[in-house]
């Protein structure tokens, strides 16, 4: 009889293993979000009376006053407004979990030229942070290095899923250059020792990448990377692969102008503090400019310049304006950094592309960013304009799933709000 129990024992665990899993993968039935204010791409007005239809993980129907499908579930938006998912353009969210504490913060490698380094492979999906980022708004972000003349490459995560397999849209989304104050001085001694040693390191990879059986045969001279950060150049080289130079003084950015016309380069400038400087040739050259409206202040030497409407400034020159926090606890208050370039002058719908629409396409993120048919249905209904201070997040969507809205924050606030009263009666 043991081996027939053992057998019926093991079926009905693989059966009640199994039941979920099934019931994990099976898509939830269509959701229509009515009568709201609904953002849709092309720098349009918002639908004052909008729909947007979310089925299979995709967006099926955006529309003015349009009427849900027959055995839809519907959410009333009247009086809430319906945006893409904020996207967080750069960010340690899932790399830094306590600030200040070195054993949870994987962006920053030892060295000045790791490109080969990925940030997908310090991402941690169940990281506390991930949840919280969320709970603002905010569905997905780039996950960039930190440091060094060559960094390595970014990774692009939505919020959601708790492996890798599921949280990563792109492993691969970017390289990274660094020219901001100090490494320099570290690196190579002086801003034009830095440059050079940039602009040696991309020629070098694409040498390699046109004599890779020479490099094989110890038949070509001796280049400045090993193996690894040549191949990770190539696409660079090649133009497949974005460079995000992170440079603040108006120089550096010219010099990232130059080098980019030289090598036929498709960057991306991040940080840029003194970029309003230079706005008329950055919006002529089509550069998209990802910057933190917070980042005001002539904090260093090479941001003196510095100035708070500095997003405001490059909007209105027709320059692709990306908005940015730079942090990993502080990436939930993405709308708060889009509300803040608002108050210095910014247009209020272009404040919300640059967290939505304007990171998506200058990353070549097919899909993202957008309230149209055939998108990513990753959505978020808010209870109002969504860069106001009173305004809280009601509904996110990733990926046409609806996520919870716990977090350890939410937790913590339950678990005190009431607390027990001692047997003799005092608090």
């Amino acid at each position: 009889m043991r081996p027939l129990l053992f057998c019926a024992c093991a079926a009905l665990l693989a059966a009640s293993l199994d039941a979920p899993a099934a019931a994990q993968e099976a898509a939830p039935p269509p959701t229509a979000i009515v009568h709201a204010t609904v953002y849709v791409p092309g720098g349009k007005a918002p639908l004052p009376n909008g729909t947007v239809v979310i089925d299979k993980g995709k967006i099926t129907l955006v529309g003015d006053d349009l009427a849900p499908p027959a055995g839809a579930r519907v959410i009333d938006g009247r009086g809430k407004v319906v945006t893409p998912g904020f996207i967080d353009a750069e960010s340690d969210v899932g790399v830094v979990d306590i600030d200040g504490e070195e054993q949870t913060d994987d962006t920053d490698v030892r060295g000045d030229m790791t490109p080969a380094v990925r940030m997908v492979d310090g991402y941690n999906p169940r990281s506390a942070v991930v949840p919280i980022t969320r709970f603002e708004g905010v569905t997905s972000v780039v996950v960039a290095p930190r440091g060094g003349v060559l960094g390595g490459q970014s990774a692009f995560a939505d919020l959601a899923g708790d492996s890798l397999a599921e949280a990563i849209v792109r492993p691969v989304l970017a390289q990274y250059a660094s020219v901001a104050e100090g490494i320099a001085q570290r690196a190579a001694g002086t801003r034009g020792g830095l440059w050079n040693m940039l602009r040696e390191a991309l020629e070098d990879a694409r040498f390699y990448a046109t004599h890779r059986a020479a490099y094989d045969a110890n038949g070509v001279r001796q280049l400045s990377l090993r193996r690894a950060g040549l191949e990770a150049l190539v696409p660079v080289v090649q133009g497949n692969l974005p460079l995000v130079v992170h440079a603040h003084r108006a120089s550096d950015i010219e010099a990232a102008l130059r080098l980019a016309d030289d090598l036929k380069l498709k960057i991306v400038l991040s940080g840029a503090s003194e970029a309003w400087m230079i706005a008329d040739d950055l919006a002529r050259r089509k550069v998209p400019v990802i910057v933190d409206p917070l980042e005001d202040l002539p904090a260093r030497f090479d941001r003196l310049h510095s100035r708070s409407d500095n997003a405001a400034i490059l909007q209105r020159a027709g320059v692709r304006v990306i908005i940015a926090t730079y942090d990993s606890h502080q990436s939930r208050l993405l709308w708060q950094h889009a509300g803040n370039a608002v108050r210095t002058g910014m247009d209020h719908d272009a404040a919300i592309r640059a967290v939505t629409e304007t990171p998506a396409d200058a990353f070549g993120l097919t899909g993202y960013g957008r309230l149209e048919k055939g998108a990513v249905a990753n959505v978020v209904v808010w209870s109002g304009d969504p860069l106001q201070v009173s305004t809280h997040v009601e509904h996110v969507f990733i990926r046409g799933r609806e996520q919870s809205m716990e977090t350890r924050q939410t937790l913590l606030r339950d678990r005190y709000r009431t607390l027990p009263v001692p047997r003799d009666g005092t608090r």
